[in-house]
């Protein structure tokens, strides 16, 4: 119940009660004990709501337990367990702010991830855009379809701009071009062998497998939808990528091919 649904004269005196309660957490320590269980149970120490941010160790000054649905307008849940999740600092400060997940700007009702009970979303980066031109760059713009659609991870991404942020932030050309680098370094750390174009797609495929195996760790979990879209591309014959990844392979190039970068 919103704070402003229940009689005037009732609201300060329930702020008031459910934000003492709210500090008994921090004074009896189950804030930090809740934090702790929920680092030892995570795959991986970081934000779960971007997927990128780490998160400190329990014991480092307190991360941010975010009351996800803001208790200035949910009173009642300002001291429950559930309505506080870890979050990191940038998610929390740069983007949620005092953001209603249960309702938008103009105050209609949305559907929003429970962060405790969120099913699993997977990353497609397979609808972005090659340039075929250029020399100096390869993509011309990167397309973040998240699966299954639905109203609940459209809220998520529009209160933490998460697309906007991955494509800034993460998947720049400086980044793209490192993450190949590590490809090749796979590529030859586990002395692969290029002969034919099909030994190429391989050990993309194969890559993409590995990447996969380490979730969130390292941003591996983007990283692989990266090399998704490569085996996507490579199959519908990309002829801006094809000369790249074989050079960086170092399998043979077909007569008459210029590299374009």
């Amino acid at each position: 119940m919103k704070l402003e649904e229940l009689p005037a004269a009732s609201r300060e005196p329930i702020k008031k009660l459910f934000t003492f309660a709210f500090g008994l957490l921090t004074d009896y320590g189950i804030r930090q004990r809740q934090y702790k269980v929920l680092c030892e149970t995570m795959p991986a120490r970081i934000c779960p709501f971007c997927g990128c941010e780490g998160l400190d160790a329990p014991g480092a000054p307190q991360e941010d337990l975010d009351h996800y649905i803001p208790r200035s307008k949910y009173p009642f849940a300002a001291a429950n367990l559930r309505n506080l999740a870890p979050m990191g600092s940038r998610c929390n400060a740069s983007y949620k702010h005092m953001q209603d997940p249960l309702r938008d700007n103009e105050g209609n009702r949305r559907i929003a991830c429970d962060p405790y009970l969120a099913n699993g979303v997977s990353i497609s980066l397979n609808n972005s855009i090659v340039d075929e031109a250029a020399t100096d760059r390869i993509m011309t713009e990167w397309v973040i379809d998240f699966q299954p659609a639905s109203e609940a991870i459209e809220s998520w991404e529009t209160i933490f701009h998460i697309r906007e942020r991955w494509k800034r932030d993460i998947l720049d050309e400086p980044t793209f071009n490192q993450w190949l680098g590590d490809f090749r370094n796979y590529c030859r750390s586990a002395t692969l062998r290029f002969a034919t174009d099909h030994d190429v797609t391989d050990a993309i495929n194969r890559y993409e497998e590995y990447l996969s195996g380490c979730g969130f760790r390292d941003r591996s979990f983007l990283k692989a939808a990266v090399f998704r879209f490569l085996s996507v591309r490579c199959a519908q014959g990309c002829q801006r990528l094809w000369p790249l990844l074989r050079d960086l392979t170092g399998t043979p190039q077909p007569p008459n091919i210029r590299i374009p970068i």
